[in-house]
This record gives C-alpha cells, sequence and structure tokens, in this order.
C-alpha cells in the first residue's frame, strides 16, 4: 500500500506486519494524505496508454521538453552546449539528427541521460544515430 501526500509530494510505501496501521497513522498525521492499495494501482510500463506515449516521444520531442523543463531558451541553450540556435531548433523539429557527441553536450547542459536524445523512433537520420553510426557533429 502506499500513503500518498500532495504538498510536499510523497510517497511512502509501507509493506508487512502492521502495515495498515503505520499507513493510517501517517495518513492522520499528514494533512492531504491518502492511502492506496496496491489493488488501486497499476504499473506504468507496459500499459498501452504509456507504449502509444512512448513510442511519440522523438528525440526532438524530448529535446524540447527537457529544455522546457530546464525553463531555458533556445539561445541560452546554444551559449551553454556551442550549438548554433538553428541546429537546436531542427533537432526539435525532428528535421536534425542527434548525434552522440551532440547528445552528450546536451545532456550535460540540461543535467539528463545523454542516450535520451538517440530514439531509434525519430524520423530524419535518429535511426543511425541510436545505431552509434551518426558521425556528424550537430
Amino acid at each position: 500500500m502506499l500513503v500518498v501526500a500532495k504538498t510536499p509530494r510523497i510517497r511512502v510505501k509501507i509493506t508487512g506486519t502492521g502495515a495498515q496501521k503505520a499507513a493510517v497513522l501517517l495518513a492522520g498525521a499528514i494533512e492531504g494524505a491518502r492511502i492506496i492499495e496496491d489493488e488501486e494501482t497499476e504499473p506504468l510500463r507496459g500499459s498501452g496508454w504509456f507504449e502509444k506515449l512512448e513510442a511519440e516521444l522523438t528525440a526532438g520531442r524530448a529535446l524540447r521538453v527537457y529544455r522546457d523543463n530546464a525553463g531555458l531558451t533556445l539561445a541560452t541553450l546554444s551559449e551553454k552546449t556551442g550549438i548554433p540556435v538553428s541546429h537546436l531548433s531542427a533537432m526539435e523539429h525532428d528535421a536534425r539528427p542527434i548525434g552522440k557527441n551532440i547528445a552528450q553536450r546536451l545532456a550535460a547542459a540540461l543535467n539528463c541521460n545523454y542516450r535520451r536524445f538517440l530514439s531509434a523512433a525519430s524520423p530524419a537520420g535518429h535511426r543511425m544515430a541510436a545505431m552509434g553510426n551518426d558521425t556528424r557533429q550537430g
């Protein structure tokens, strides 16, 4: 079972002897907390919704999401990585492939794993990048 509180967002999994009593005590101590039984949860991976979403999320879309989440403009990301704004824009629109070297520079600036930008599902040559065959720098 899980105890979930919205502010601050906390998830606690409690198992074993006395789990129900501990969960009730914890939920009572935190305003807005609620208990979710294991039967109410569903694994995200493997669900049709997640598989569809994952298939639609190209390397370019991922780049845009990570950049937006970091609160960076294309110009700021360009300054941090040394990649021209026009190249970054083309990458976000899946019109320019992202090679390993570029992915590593992007990941360093965005504090994430570079492999996220090497999606095999992306168009315009991203398949080659995902297999490690893309030798282009930008």
